[in-house]
């Protein structure tokens, strides 16, 4: 028995080889999925968002050509920031923090020119090798004064790392005239290293701002500064694949244009995303749930508001899994004094997408991370036609929610509330209603749209009380649609086939018992549909070369979508800009442009996106290696490593299972022992000596 479950473990072994071999793609790729990637962003450096009491250590350093004094020296950062940011702190806190600025007093002297750490070489302060030069100038400032601060000061919450560190330098900030490529842009980032200091604290990160643009820079310094809290960039990327201008927030949050209101001297408080990231109890949580028994129309609670520099509360109510609808009142008074307008100001957050840790957020307006839901309809900061203006905010007898600017879901669901404006003479409040109280149900869609073949229905989820339901829905390119929802199945059908390559709306509801919900939901429909995946490949070094990536998809015929290349892997591979599905494969051009070294590993992105921005992203891990082409290079790939290994193990335990020995009988042959007899001096035979005891007789 035991010799033919040997011989069955044997087998699978010897199978499970021979496969692994064959398919050492599939094995490989499985491999680098099972690797444990440790967060760079460990604890130790997460950001410390706003403290009871701030304190802000601040160094002034310059340069050879650009000395300290003539108005730019740290008596005038000192003067700068206690009349912008201490202000601007109280006002972030609702007056429950208090910021102190501390500015070293000696003036750092950079060992280089301002282009050493300024230059544009492959990016923005970057070198063509992909160094970031404004590093080398931070870690000078911080050696310059290690033994000359007191850190525990800065250290906020005593766990180590410096959390507060401001440098200005005596130059412009190269944002200020982008094509002068030589200067330094404002910037927070971290130290690839934390460096160490005095009392076993380190320094891992740094804000580093322009002194020389005076008042006119206290909004860009503000905005850096706020990265050093948690906030994050939301203002938009715009680079080569940007394919549509808008706004973020626009003037409305620092975080994004409002860093130069009145001329970059009255910065915008944060939007309340932002508030959240940065600072504890400014925003509340509204529960708009009523009970089951609850008769219609449902009265909601009528809120008075407070502006967010006076103090006041911020609104959030929470209408999907991960997303939120703020409310703020933006006064004039303090800071936003600059803003485009005055009134309650609405936006939408969806923290399902973006990336927060990356700091890319609202990158693409067809899905962003946080919008602002204009009272006039126009999206104009989604178009780019400007930045924010006074209609976007709601004044008196102005509704939203379900009436008036209707809030929808990523999922196209209108939300069950309204929410209505009241201005006085002397106060601000918003009423909230419901007209059909809470459904009873609800339904879940494939996020942001869903993207079909033409002969494919929409899948659909529908929970909670679903005994009954049916639908009254179109869709814009003429066709009727129906739900089926049984026991094995839930969709939406169209009655006909669709025409691939457009752009559908199904407009309607669905009702489930007394219940109906009211849906606008967007559909691609395609030709094919890329299934994402992951690449890896071995790519020389130092030789220019192509290599053929595979691009999976469903369905038949052609489907064209723009490409383009996003990461680290950016800076040695370019590849055509648009890719055809019916093909199965695109190249990629690999220039290591001496960037590479031997075992290097680059990552990045291969995005793929149709006109409308649905895009889909392939992961790729490129390894740089000098090949060799001797005889046993190709036993040394992990995964034919792997099926080796298995395929001894398995002639190991076949022949384990064989019998040492035939089971013959053996006669067994009995030795006799001849022992040889002792004799004595003359030869003759001695006798044998007895064991007995002697006795002795008396």
């Amino acid at each position: 028995m035991k010799r033919a479950m040997a011989a069955v473990l044997a087998m699978v072994l010897l199978l499970s080889s021979a496969w692994m071999w064959f398919n050492e793609a599939t094995v490989a790729s499985w491999l680098a999925q099972q690797l444990v990637v440790v967060d760079e962003e460990s604890e130790e450096d997460a950001l410390l968002g706003l403290q009871a009491n701030e304190h802000w250590l601040v160094v002034v350093v310059d340069f050879e050509q650009h000395p300290a004094g003539n108005g730019w020296g740290t008596d005038d950062a000192s003067l700068l920031l206690n009349q912008a940011a201490v202000p601007y702190v109280e006002q972030l806190s609702g007056m429950a923090s208090n910021l102190t600025v501390h500015v070293h007093p000696t003036v750092v002297r950079a060992t280089g020119t301002l282009a050493w750490y300024g230059a544009d070489g492959a990016n923005r302060d970057t070198d063509d090798g992909g160094e970031f030069l404004p590093l080398a100038l931070a870690q000078e400032v911080v050696s310059a004064i290690r033994n000359e601060v007191n850190w525990s000061v800065y250290d906020l919450n005593d766990d180590g790392t410096v959390d507060r560190f401001l440098i200005l330098h005596t130059t412009k900030g190269q944002e200020e005239s982008p094509s002068v490529k030589n200067r330094i842009w404002s910037h927070f980032t971290h130290f690839e290293e934390p460096v160490e200091v005095t009392d076993g604290r380190e320094v891992a990160h740094y804000t580093m701002a322009s002194l020389q643009t005076g008042s006119s820079g206290v909004g860009t310094i503000l905005h850096e500064m706020m990265h050093q809290l948690g906030a994050v960039d939301l203002y938009p990327v715009h680079d080569e694949h940007a394919f549509q201008s808008w706004k973020g927030p626009g003037d409305w949050d620092i975080m994004a244009s409002g860093s130069w209101n009145g001329g970059g001297r009255w910065p915008a408080m944060p939007t309340a995303a932002s508030m959240e990231l940065i600072v504890d109890g400014r925003v509340s949580l509204l529960d708009l749930v009523w009970p089951a028994t609850a008769e219609q129309p449902c009265m909601g609670p009528t809120v008075a508001m407070k502006g967010v520099t006076e103090n006041g509360s911020i609104l959030k109510i929470d209408i999907a899994e991960h997303e939120s609808v703020f409310i703020e009142l933006r006064s004039d008074s303090g800071y936003d004094a600059r803003l485009p307008g005055h009134g309650i100001l609405v936006t939408y957050q969806d923290r399902s997408v973006g990336n927060l840790q990356q700091n890319e957020l609202n990158t693409n307006p067809n899905l962003p991370w946080l919008s602002v839901v204009e009272a006039d309809g126009r999206q104009d900061l989604v178009s780019g036609a400007n930045a924010g203006e006074a209609s976007d905010v709601f004044g008196h007898n102005s509704s939203f929610g379900a009436h008036g600017v209707q809030i929808r879901t990523h999922d196209g669901i209108l939300v069950p509330w309204t929410a209505t404006v009241d201005v006085t003479n002397e106060t601000t409040s918003i009423t909230f209603e419901a007209s059909e109280c809470a459904p009873n149900f609800s339904m879940d869609l494939p996020d942001h749209g869903a993207t079909i073949l033409s002969s494919d229905p929409v899948p659909v989820q529908l929970s909670g009380e679903t005994e009954y339901c049916t639908s009254n829905l179109v869709s814009s390119d003429g066709r009727t649609v129906q739900l089926v929802a049984n026991d094995t199945d839930q969709h939406l059908a169209f009655s006909t086939t669709g025409t691939p390559n457009s752009l559908v709306t199904l407009s309607g509801t669905v009702s489930c018992g007394t219940s109906t919900l009211n849906l606008a939901y967007t559909v691609q429909i395609m030709n094919r549909i890329p299934v994402v995946s992951m690449f890896e490949a071995t790519i020389s070094p130092y030789d220019e070369q192509t290599i053929t990536v595979p691009v999976y998809s469903i369905g038949n015929g052609s489907q064209r979508l723009n490409v383009y290349i996003d990461g680290p892997l950016s800076r040695i591979a370019t590849s055509s800009p648009i890719v055809d599905l019916n093909t199965q494969q695109m190249t990629l051009e690999i220039l290591p442009n001496n960037l590479l070294t031997e075992n290097m590993l680059v990552h990045g992105e291969i995005v793929m996106m149709t006109d409308e921005g649905l895009s889909w992203t392939m992961e790729v891990t490129l390894t740089a290696i000098t090949t060799s082409d001797e005889w046993y290079s190709v036993f040394t790939e992990p995964a034919r490593m792997i099926a080796l290994l298995t395929g001894v193990l398995g002639i190991y335990t076949l022949f384990g299972a064989r019998p040492t020995k035939d089971h013959e009988q053996h006669q067994l042959v009995q030795i006799e022992q001849t022992v040889e007899q002792p004799i004595d001096a003359w030869g003759r035979t001695m006798d044998e000596a007895s064991t007995a005891s002697f006795d002795v007789e008396v």
